[in-house]
């Protein structure tokens, strides 16, 4: 809804006046001290543009303000223009830093039981074959007993297949009874053979036999993960979980408005929190075509190299991206935007002696003395060129 002010140059109204005052207060353009605006000489001293210069705030609104002005006074102010350039889209994104998933392995122990040793710690560095739990198994020794009782089953049947195969050459024994041996041993060797490969699949050691079992590490890395302590019951879950973190993932929560941005093969910039100093260049290597239903985030997945272990599982991190895409983006001189309460405004002329303060939405500076206007102007548009100047002008009212 817009407020309807309406005043006289000479003898404005009480109520006009604290329309006036109100107003002032919203412009807060008592900021703009004295001596702070270029091309003014001192505190004591105004310039012809001030001395001459009339203003009415004639219409205020959420959108801004309509501000009128002595043309003759206004005549003082040089307008600019908006231009465009082609130029790719700068946006950041937070983020936090997860192991590759490509290369982390989980660590089970198929061998129920019970954990009598575990010399690792959760964030302990390990290197492949190393020692991570060894666990005492029912399951290991039962597989052990069928393991040896195959064994002398197939001995056994050996020893008579020998002694029919003498026989039935002297032609002491039947064709039969020769057959029947060789099947025997062949039937006791296939169940010496399955016991045997039930130990080594629970990770038991057919050369010394024990129901203990040691769970070693697959892969040299870090233990992001740990479910297991000594004395623990081991059931059929991973104990450990190793990551090789010399190459890690940051993934970034990008809002829907900034997907048609970023592309797979973009270059990201990353800022860690933990390490304020440290630049690191990444790559988007994924786009998630999961939107969070609540945020209204998708992921997007920067590989980035670790190979002095800064990073690890869970640090935040600040993603900048850089679209390879180029598109026209408005561009406006630095001077010509006026800062208040965290917005960022232009005064843009709509008539002679009628300017109307515009609310902007700003970027990055593109060129030195032209900043990236993403909200509020478009290409070619006229504004005031210095809006300090302008801003100080107009909070000398009668």
């Amino acid at each position: 809804m817009k407020q309807k002010i309406c005043m006289t140059s000479f003898a404005p109204s009480a109520q006009c006046l604290g329309g006036m005052r109100r107003w002032q207060r919203v412009f807060a353009l008592g900021i703009v001290l004295c001596g702070a605006v270029s091309g003014l000489e001192g505190c004591g001293h105004q310039s012809s543009a001030e001395t001459t210069t009339k203003t009415r705030i004639i219409e205020v609104s959420s959108s801004g303000a309509v501000i009128s002005m002595d043309p003759a006074a206004a005549k003082h102010f040089k307008l600019a223009q908006t231009k465009t350039i082609q130029m790719p889209h700068h946006f950041s994104a937070p983020g936090v830093i997860a192991p590759d998933v490509s290369r982390t392995v989980s660590v089970f122990s198929l061998a129920n039981g019970f954990a009598v040793r575990v010399p690792v710690q959760l964030g302990e560095q390990v290197v492949k074959g190393q020692v991570l739990a060894v666990v005492d198994s029912p399951d290991l020794a039962k597989a052990i007993s069928v393991y040896q009782t195959a064994k002398a089953q197939l001995e056994l049947t050996g020893k008579e297949l020998r002694r029919e195969q003498g026989l039935y050459r002297h032609g002491a024994a039947p064709r039969k009874a020769l057959e029947e041996a060789q099947f025997s041993e062949q039937h006791a060797r296939i169940d010496e053979q399955t016991a045997a490969r039930q130990i080594q699949i629970l990770g038991g050691d057919l050369k010394s036999p024990s129901p203990f079992v040691t769970v070693r590490a697959p892969i040299g890395g870090t233990i992001i993960k740990q479910k297991i302590s000594r004395g623990e019951a081991v059931e059929n879950s991973y104990l450990f979980r190793i990551a090789d973190l010399s190459r890690v993932w940051a993934l970034c929560s990008i809002y829907e408005n900034d997907l048609s941005r970023v592309k797979v093969g973009d270059p990201a910039h990353v800022e860690v929190s933990a390490y304020p100093n440290l630049k690191l260049q990444g790559q988007v290597s994924n786009i998630s075509h999961i939107l969070d239903p609540t945020t209204r985030t998708a992921q997007v997945r920067v590989v980035l190299d670790n190979p002095q272990g800064l990073l690890n599982p869970g640090m935040f991190v600040t993603a900048r991206f850089t679209s390879m895409h180029k598109s026209p983006q408005v561009l406006v001189p630095v001077t010509a935007l006026f800062q208040l309460h965290d917005q960022f405004w232009v005064f843009e002329p709509v008539k002679p002696g009628i300017f109307h303060r515009v609310p902007v939405s700003v970027g990055s500076v593109a060129i030195p003395g032209w900043q990236v206007v993403t909200r509020g102007l478009q290409a070619n548009q006229s504004v005031i060129a210095n809006s300090l100047e302008f801003a100080s002008a107009a909070s000398m009212q009668d």
